[in-house]
């Protein structure tokens, strides 16, 4: 196969040795398919990625560039043009998102040792900064279950459709209220660089990164609740 082509929002591509293509290989094919799904990999000549800084300062996605990349048959994943559902299985497998219901867990912890280290017990003690911790640390729960749930059906060879889409959801949603927590605990301190306000910068791409919350909600509407596509 040889690529042509560019594709922006690809996070972590200046850090990946290899990464996975959705190329179309059959421009006259219906939008889903004549899709082929590729492993590709990033150092092969005629692959450019331009690292996109954004808000926080951070790079954490990219734009990335073919120009005539040759791609070995070997590495085509699943039947040539047939690549839209391999690429949904892998979408699935993503949005079951136990390593944020992990990360977001962790972040509670670290925001608890924070409050010790850093001289802001009186933000922890507030009335309402508790009850809005207490209030995270049980949603916390709830997305490591929804994660469990998930996973459970992809070890029983079952297709997480909508429940995938349930999880990454509450899951990324989640990480912004954390990040609204953080923000309300440190008050003003939050504005300072590498403490609660980089984490609510980084917290507003949690929602697009994986497919939109609009996206994800289509998928719950249609898929989970039969309801017609608008």
């Amino acid at each position: 196969y040889i690529i042509n082509g560019q594709k922006i929002w690809t996070s972590g591509a200046h850090r990946s040795n290899w990464g996975w293509l959705a190329a179309r290989t059959d421009p006259d094919a219906p939008k889903h398919r004549g899709i082929t799904y590729l492993l590709l990999d990033m150092k092969a000549p005629g692959v450019t990625v331009r690292p996109l800084t954004q808000l926080s300062g951070q790079q954490g996605f990219n734009e990335v560039f073919f120009e005539d990349v040759r791609v070995p048959v070997a590495n085509r994943i699943g039947e040539e043009n047939r690549g839209w559902y391999v690429g949904t299985t892998t979408l699935d497998f993503e949005r079951s998102s136990i390593g944020s219901a992990i990360g977001v867990r962790k972040q509670l912890e670290s925001l608890i040792r924070q409050a010790s280290d850093d001289g802001v017990e009186a933000g922890f003690r507030s009335d309402s900064v508790r009850r809005e911790f207490a209030d995270r640390w049980i949603e916390a729960e709830v997305a490591k279950m929804l994660s469990y749930r998930v996973i459970s059906m992809q070890a029983n060879n079952l297709i997480p459709n909508h429940e995938a889409s349930m999880c990454k959801l509450f899951s990324s949603e989640l990480s912004q209220r954390i990040a609204n927590l953080s923000m309300h605990m440190y008050g003003m301190y939050g504005n300072l660089r590498n403490r609660a306000g980089m984490g609510y910068m980084q917290a507003v791409s949690s929602t697009i990164a994986g497919g939109t919350t609009e996206i994800q909600k289509g998928i719950m509407a249609t898929r989970g609740l039969g309801l017609p596509r608008g």
